[in-house]
């Protein structure tokens, strides 16, 4: 089943005359889609911080850097605090929140959202001190700033499914 066939049960549900049943269909459907979405904000989390601690391991070690020349005219003169950022407050942070997630924390959802918050302001940072390379470089920009914004949106959505489903 496709997640389009649940919402047009939940769709159904609210439209029913037989609100007793179609409300404990209507909490079902809202269990499994934030059982979904808590899910994947496991692996959002996992992934972040999979890519992001060998990323800026890469950056302070000089493995997979840009060209220095790339710093001219920013407040970076190297890659220094780039890669310690990445790695320890995007890295780390994601780090943390997935084993936070999987410990079912109560402040994990939450901090997910913070965590794709981070990403993004990286991504924008990033931006402003070197710009938006061509190819490979701005298609990871685009790629981790939408993995940003999936982890607020996510987030959000599980934390209004609590309030829904705690009513």
């Amino acid at each position: 089943m496709t997640f389009e066939f649940y919402l047009l049960l939940i769709v159904d549900c609210y439209k029913c005359s037989n609100k007793l049943s179609c409300t404990k269909l209507f909490t079902i459907l809202m269990q499994l889609l934030r059982k979904t979405l808590y899910t994947s904000l496991i692996i959002l989390n996992i992934f972040l911080a999979l890519t992001a601690i060998p990323g800026g391991f890469c950056l302070l070690t000089g493995i997979a850097a840009p060209p220095i020349e790339e710093l001219k005219g920013s407040i970076f003169t190297d890659y220094t605090i780039p890669g310690l950022a990445l790695m320890i407050i995007v890295g780390g942070s994601a780090l943390l929140t997935a084993i936070l997630l999987i410990r079912k924390n109560k402040f994990a959802v939450l901090l997910s959202a913070a965590v794709g918050l981070i990403i993004m302001f990286f991504e924008f940072i990033e931006i402003l001190a070197i710009g938006s390379p061509t190819g490979a470089g701005l298609v990871m920009q685009l790629i981790y700033f939408v993995l940003g914004i999936a982890m607020v949106k996510c987030a959000l959505i599980v934390l209004y499914l609590d309030l829904q489903i705690k009513n």
